[in-house]
């Protein structure tokens, strides 16, 4: 007899032990897990207009929605969408950002209280480093693991990264809280996707700019802005370089002196003995 407890029947908005153990229901050994991600690769390679190639060089946010659909069929028997659903929080948000750096997917969850009710109202969104997944699998040769994986093209690298935050999305819907360093999330990632860590190692951008334009942090360069030429040090590299120029009319920084900071492309810095 199936009562109000049972772990398969529908809860209710909110996180709840009920969900927790909807959750925990979800087990696939290795072989299982290699078996439904491929089937995902390749459904996503024949039905994206973007996504041609393992190494595509496009994407849109259409298409991480495409993914969380694959995902939430073949992984987690439709049980996210559900628990969205019962939170009025279908259809959830889907980014990509070229600001996120140094992590390379980010996930959320907002709450706030509905106007002349005691419930809260909840709302998710999944959000993926363009400058990291397309940073990789570029100019800079090695080996890349995600999720303590190794992964053959930035397609795979997309999925593990992708899994990762669907493990966060999982946790905020049964427990109202994540965080990958917890043994709560430690264990449902092996469970469901056998992931043997909750770190990433993909080509950062100063990894990239060591190897492809040679400039790393510290390394005085000199470039042209508005027609005059200028030298500096570089401070700081994300999708460009921050460089710091000595100037009168610069702002002080702890040394005593005072820079102007410029943002430059990479391949616009010649560096300097």
């Amino acid at each position: 007899m199936e009562g109000a407890d049972d772990p398969s029947e529908p809860t209710g908005p909110g996180p709840s032990p009920q969900r927790q153990a909807r959750l925990f229901a979800l087990l696939y050994s290795a072989e299982e897990v290699q078996l439904r991600s491929r089937r995902i690769y390749e459904e996503m390679l024949a039905r994206s207009p973007n996504l041609q190639t393992g190494n595509f060089t496009r994407i849109g946010a259409h298409d991480l929605e495409s993914l969380f659909a694959a995902y939430d069929r073949e992984f987690f028997r439709g049980r996210l969408s559900e628990m969205l659903l019962e939170d009025r929080a279908l259809p959830m948000g889907f980014r990509l950002s070229g600001r996120l750096v140094r992590a390379a997917g980010m996930t959320t969850r907002t709450t706030r209280p509905i106007p002349g009710k005691s419930e809260l109202e909840y709302e998710y969104e999944i959000s993926v480093s363009t400058t990291l997944l397309f940073g990789t699998f570029r100019d800079v040769e090695r080996a890349v693991t995600v999720g303590g994986l190794e992964v053959h093209d930035r397609l795979e690298a997309l999925q593990r990264i992708f899994e990762h935050e669907l493990l966060h999305l999982a946790e905020f819907l049964g427990w109202g809280k994540s965080n990958c360093r917890a043994a709560n999330f430690r264990s449902l990632s092996r469970r469901i996707f056998a992931h043997e860590a909750a770190y990433h190692d993909l080509v950062t951008p100063r990894e990239q700019a060591v190897v492809a334009h040679g400039i790393t942090v510290g390394d005085r360069v000199t470039f042209e802005h508005e027609g005059i030429r200028r030298v500096g040090r570089v401070n700081r590299i994300t999708r460009r370089a921050s460089v710091l120029v000595e100037s009168p009319d610069g702002r002080p920084f702890s040394d005593g002196k005072r820079y102007l900071t410029f943002y430059v492309p990479l391949p616009m810095l010649q560096k300097l003995p």
